[in-house]
């Protein structure tokens, strides 16, 4: 996920542990959703789940499920989903663009998609190496400036691929990304206070941090996700493309030729014209303006529409000169030990599923089918969820502005005997 914090000072960790994303548990979940005291909803979830051969309609039980989970918790917030498979693609829209806005969201709406920034850079990385700019197994040290300390552990160095699978040893953020913050401040005001913190980081105080950093553990064999790793692989990247900035170099070679030409790290007049604003209990944050270091871990914005393109291209609906670094993205490379994004734990049934990480992408197998999906958060108040079956060729993206201690879209699927869980992975397991 994208929010910013210091994982290394107890102060902060207090106050960042009411942001972090948690599991939701099948009890709260039916609490939210009002499920237990409305047999309506529950017998339209039964219905899409068992049967396998009606069409799916993105504006019925998904729909129900999602619009409650929004206007229950009263999060002013609103969400956005889109839908492809070889017949075409679905959008639906829920909510407003702003307090101020009567503006109905839809397909075009532009929202923050946080960590899910990281495959973008993946896939530029394996596009790099498909043209020979880079290798998979060079030591990060070999595309640095000389001046640069970057830490091992007992001789071990930390690989290209390594920053690119959460593998590196390296911590979830730099030590000196962020100041102490008062963690009595409301959490409107911290959310604040974090965003303003790291706006001005500099790529001077991120090589101090990496040079200051000791590693958790060998490079290689530990899935523990990495931020920081994210953002090194991304301006290791610009480094060695000669382009003046990561977001030129991520919009020369990816964005540009997938024709997502509303993707962006920043915006415009007219998108921030169609700019759903994040909220954190029921108000409205400002937009977060990152810094260049950290961009290419969580600095993206993008739309429904947009996202549908990317999930085309990544199932092979689409076919681009892409193709070949896009698929290698999605190949299994390490497994998790069932950890999701910001090591949390995943609550299904592990001796069901199996839990892995590709180039960027995590991919969860039944051992008969692959959801190759990605999630993401943002300290301005949005979560987001994108997945795709390469084998049935469904996809889904979506797009909330509603923060994820309010509405846990982002991780909300992995509780599969939730219904909304199973109605979303029923539908992208369906032949």
């Amino acid at each position: 996920m994208y929010l910013y914090y210091n994982s290394k000072k107890l102060s902060l960790l207090f106050a960042i542990s009411l942001f972090l994303i948690t599991i939701v548990t099948i009890s709260a979940i039916n609490s939210v959703l009002g499920l237990t005291s409305s047999s309506s909803l529950l017998s339209l979830a039964k219905k899409e789940k068992e049967n396998s051969t009606v069409p799916f309609k993105i504006t019925d039980q998904i729909n129900v499920l999602l619009n409650n989970l929004v206007d229950k918790n009263k999060t002013n917030g609103a969400f956005a989903i889109g839908f492809v498979d070889p017949n075409g693609t679905q959008f639906y829209g829920h909510g407003k663009l702003s307090n101020t806005s009567n503006a109905t969201v839809d397909q075009n709406t532009i929202f923050a998609i946080g960590s899910n920034t990281k495959v973008f850079t993946t896939i530029l990385l394996a596009d790099m190496v498909n043209k020979g700019l880079v290798k998979l197994y060079d030591p990060i040290e070999k595309h640095l400036p000389s001046n640069v300390t970057v830490p091992q552990y007992n001789g071990h160095k930390i690989t290209i691929e390594d920053l690119a699978t959460h593998t590196s040893g390296l911590p979830d953020w730099p030590d000196n990304l962020c100041p102490e913050f008062d963690s009595g401040k409301t959490a409107i005001q911290f959310r604040i206070n974090l965003m303003d913190c790291t706006k001005d980081y500099t790529f001077d105080q991120l090589y101090q941090g990496l040079s200051n950093t000791t590693l958790s553990g060998e490079p290689g064999p530990k899935f523990d996700y990495s931020n920081f790793g994210t953002a090194l692989l991304g301006h290791i990247l610009t480094l060695k493309s000669n382009m003046s900035s990561f977001d030129k170099l991520l919009a020369h070679n990816i964005l540009n030729v997938l024709g997502m030409n509303d993707t962006s790290i920043g915006l415009s007049d007219s998108q921030k014209s169609r700019l759903a604003i994040g909220h954190l209990n029921g108000q409205e944050l400002p937009t977060e303006n990152n810094s260049n270091p950290m961009a290419p871990g969580g600095a993206l914005y993008s739309t429904a529409s947009d996202m549908i393109k990317f999930l085309s291209s990544n199932m092979g609906l689409i076919k681009t000169k892409l193709d070949t670094a896009l698929q290698g993205s999605h190949l299994i490379r390490h497994a998790t030990n069932f950890l999701l994004p910001d090591n949390i734990q995943a609550s299904v049934d592990t001796d069901k599923f199996g839990f892995y990480v590709g180039l960027g992408w995590m991919i969860t197998t039944n051992f008969g089918h692959e959801i190759v999906w990605h999630n993401g958060g943002t300290a301005d108040g949005y979560n987001v969820f994108i997945a795709f079956n390469p084998k049935t060729e469904k996809g889904i993206v979506i797009l909330c502005s509603a923060d994820l201690m309010n509405i846990n879209i982002s991780n909300i699927v992995f509780n599969t005997n939730d219904n909304l869980s199973s109605l979303i992975l029923g539908l992208l397991n369906r032949k």
